[in-house]
């Protein structure tokens, strides 16, 4: 079990470096996102296994994920539509 928390931790810090540094692109910084909400959703279900039993928790975190995960579309089928790509660099440049 020791070992599973281990590669569990592993996979979050490599999620995290992922996503720090694939700043150029919405669509590969959400994907690093929806990486580390699934080890996340991971780790928070062995804690509840072992200690509290209570899965409904579990739901709740699903439902925020899914929320949040349809929210970073959007926001990617709005950007593509309105400048043409999704680089996060355009965005900066258009500001007044």
């Amino acid at each position: 079990m020791n070992l599973f928390i281990l590669v569990l931790l592993f996979m979050l810090f490599s999620g995290v470096l992922f996503y720090i540094f694939n700043f150029n692109h919405l669509l590969m910084m959400l994907l690093g996102l929806e990486y580390l909400l699934l080890i996340l959703s991971l780790l928070f279900l062995i804690n509840l296994m072992m200690f509290i039993k209570q899965y409904i928790l579990l739901l709740i975190f699903f439902i925020f994920c899914i929320s949040e995960s349809v929210l970073g579309l959007t926001i990617l089928i709005l950007m593509v539509r309105m400048y043409g790509n999704d680089y996060l660099k355009s965005l900066m440049i258009l500001q007044c």
